[in-house]
């Protein structure tokens, strides 16, 4: 999945839970439009997966109808890449390069790795 794949289906998503919320009138016709415009300017086209891994969690921040669409954005990368640098960092610490650990911790605990990681379509 590349970040514009995993950027058209969060819009998708974003798009459907409006359209159902216009329809059961939990929604207005303007918060439709507020939601619809911090998602355009908060994810962007040609956005590394970095950045968008960044941006996804900032959603639900003053949009909080988006948090079942965010949620499991934010799950799956904590178990997918979470998880992946935790195996590094422990590999690298039983290879006694621990310099490399330290720094392999601290990149994800800032979120500055490069991602290599094919997202699943929910």
């Amino acid at each position: 999945m590349t970040p514009d794949d995993l950027r058209q289906q969060i819009e998708l998503q974003v798009v459907e839970l409006i359209k159902r919320k216009l329809a059961d009138g939990t929604m207005t016709e303007e918060r439709s439009q507020q939601i619809s415009q911090v998602v355009l300017d908060t994810i962007r086209p040609g956005m590394t997966i970095e950045e968008l891994y960044r941006a996804v969690p900032k959603l639900d921040d003053t949009l909080p109808e988006l948090a079942p669409i965010v949620l499991p954005i934010v799950r799956q990368y904590e178990q997918e890449i979470t998880q992946q640098a935790q195996r590094g960092v422990s590999e690298l610490i039983r290879q006694g390069q621990f310099d490399a650990a330290a720094s392999l911790a601290h990149k994800a605990i800032s979120q500055d790795l490069k991602l290599v990681w094919e997202g699943k379509s929910t």
